[in-house]
C-alpha cells in the first residue's frame, strides 16, 4: 500500500357413591349373575355380525364429519382473525404514524410548518447514518448520511443520500460546518437537528451502523453485486480492503476484475468508502445507496423468520431510537405493501449544487438550499412543499458566505 494510500485511508418461553339398599344389593347381586352367564355362553354367529355391524362404524363415520367441520370453522376463523388483526395493526400504525410529532417540536429541530405538513402525510422518515466507529478512530465520522423513507401513500420505500460534506448551519455554538462534522460534535441527536433545520425535514428516528453491522447486513443478506468501472477504482477498493479487513477481523480475498460481480460484506464496504475516483463524493454517495438499496431489496423479500434472524444477527450493531414496537410496525407495514419499489435520490442534485473553498477547506454548497429542500419534499412526498422561514433565512445565509468563492 502506497504511504498516501495509507494515511488517507486510516483517518477512519366418581361423585361419591351413594350408599345402597340391601334391596338394591340383591338386586345387583342378581343381575352379575346373569351378566356372568351370559359371559360364559358365546353369542350366535348372527348375533356377533349384528354386534360387529352398525353402531361402532356409524359413530365413527359421524365423527369423521364432524371432525373435519370443526377444523374448517376453526381454520376460517382463524383466517379471519388474522386478517382483522393486519388490519386493525396497519389502521392503527398509519394512524399514529406521526405520533411523535405532537410533542416538543425544538427537540427535534423541527419547524412548525414541516410538522404540520408531515402530520397530513403517511410518510415515515429515518435518519440513517454510517459512523467509521473502529478502534483506534478518534470521534465518530458519519461517513453516510441518508434518509430512509416509508411512503405508505404511494407503496414505495425512498432513499435520499445527502452529501457529508454540505455546508450547513449546525448551531449556534459550531456555526457553519460540514453536514457530516454535527455527529462527531454532539452524536445523533445533534444531527437529526441539523438535518431537521437544514433541509426543513420531521424527523424524529434514527439509525445508526457503524463498520461491524454493514459486513454482518452485507453477508446476512448473501451478498451484493457491485460494478467496478475501471482499473483505478479497482486499486483503491482492495486497498481499503486491506483496512476493512485489520479493523473488522475478517479475511475477504482482493477483487481481480474490474465489472460486474457479487461480494461479500467487507468487499462491499470497501467499495463503499472509495472517493478518490471519478466524482469523489457524489460517485461514493451512489456506491451507498446501491448497496443498502439492494440490503434493503433482499431483506423484505426475505420470509419472516429470516428477518426475524436478520434483525438478531445485525441488532447488537446497530444503535437506534427506534422502540421494538415501531420496528414490529414497521415491518409489518412494509410487508403488507403491494409493492416494494425502492426509489434514490441524492441532494443537493446535480443542478442546485456547487463547489466552494473557505478558508482552505472545500465544501458542496446547496444552491440554494431552499430549492433543495423543494426537491427533496418532492421526492419524498410526490407534492409541492413551502419551506419554512427558518430553512428559508439559512438558506440566505449559505448564499451570502460562499457567493464569492462558488466553482
Amino acid at each position: 500500500m502506497s504511504k498516501r494510500k495509507k494515511n488517507v485511508i486510516e483517518n477512519r418461553r366418581t361423585p361419591a357413591s351413594k350408599h345402597k339398599t340391601s334391596e338394591n344389593s340383591k338386586q345387583d347381586k342378581q343381575q352379575r349373575v346373569q351378566t356372568t352367564r351370559q359371559v360364559k355362553s358365546p353369542p350366535s354367529k348372527s348375533r356377533q355380525q349384528s354386534i360387529a355391524s352398525s353402531a361402532p362404524r356409524q359413530t365413527k363415520k359421524k365423527k369423521g364429519k364432524n371432525g373435519f367441520k370443526k377444523f374448517f370453522k376453526t381454520l376460517f376463523i382463524l383466517i379471519l382473525f388474522l386478517i382483522i388483526a393486519a388490519f386493525a395493526v396497519n389502521t392503527f400504525f398509519l394512524e399514529n404514524v406521526t405520533s411523535d410529532l405532537q410533542g416538543n417540536l425544538s427537540r427535534y429541530g423541527i419547524s412548525n410548518e414541516a410538522a404540520a405538513f408531515a402530520k397530513q402525510h403517511k410518510i415515515v422518515n429515518v435518519a440513517v447514518f454510517g459512523v467509521d466507529g473502529r478502534d483506534g478512530v478518534e470521534g465518530d465520522r458519519t461517513d453516510t448520511i441518508m434518509i430512509a423513507s416509508a411512503d405508505y401513500e404511494h407503496s414505495k420505500v425512498k432513499i435520499s443520500s445527502l452529501m457529508r460534506d454540505t455546508y450547513v448551519y449546525i448551531n449556534t455554538k459550531y456555526g457553519y460546518d460540514k453536514i457530516n462534522a454535527a455527529y462527531a460534535y454532539g452524536g445523533p441527536d445533534l444531527a437529526v437537528q441539523t438535518i431537521n433545520e437544514n433541509y426543513d425535514t420531521p424527523i424524529t428516528d434514527y439509525v445508526t451502523v457503524d463498520f461491524t453491522s454493514m459486513v454482518s447486513l452485507v453477508n446476512a443478506v448473501g451478498g451484493v453485486t457491485i460494478d467496478i468501472e475501471s482499473e483505478d477504482e479497482l486499486e483503491w477498493v482492495n486497498e481499503y480492503l486491506i483496512d476493512v479487513n485489520d479493523k473488522v477481523n475478517t479475511g475477504s480475498p482482493a477483487l481481480k476484475k474490474i465489472g460486474s460481480q457479487v461480494v461479500d460484506g467487507s468487499q462491499a464496504l470497501a467499495y463503499c468508502r472509495v472517493r478518490y475516483v471519478g466524482d469523489g463524493d457524489f460517485d461514493r454517495t451512489l456506491r451507498q445507496r446501491e448497496v443498502f438499496e439492494q440490503v434493503l431489496s433482499k431483506a423484505m423479500n426475505l420470509n419472516p423468520i429470516e428477518q426475524f434472524k436478520l434483525v438478531q444477527s445485525t441488532l447488537p450493531y446497530v444503535e437506534t431510537s427506534l422502540t421494538t414496537l415501531e420496528l414490529i410496525k414497521y415491518g409489518l407495514n412494509l410487508a403488507l405493501m403491494p409493492s416494494k419499489d425502492i426509489e434514490q435520490s441524492r441532494f443537493p442534485t446535480d443542478d442546485l449544487v456547487s463547489l466552494n473553498t473557505i478558508d482552505g477547506v472545500a465544501y458542496v454548497v446547496p444552491d440554494t438550499l431552499v430549492e433543495n429542500i423543494k426537491a427533496l419534499y418532492q421526492f419524498i412526498y410526490e407534492t409541492a412543499y413551502t419551506p419554512s422561514d427558518t430553512a428559508a433565512k439559512i438558506s440566505k445565509e449559505i448564499k451570502s458566505k460562499t457567493s464569492s468563492s462558488s466553482n
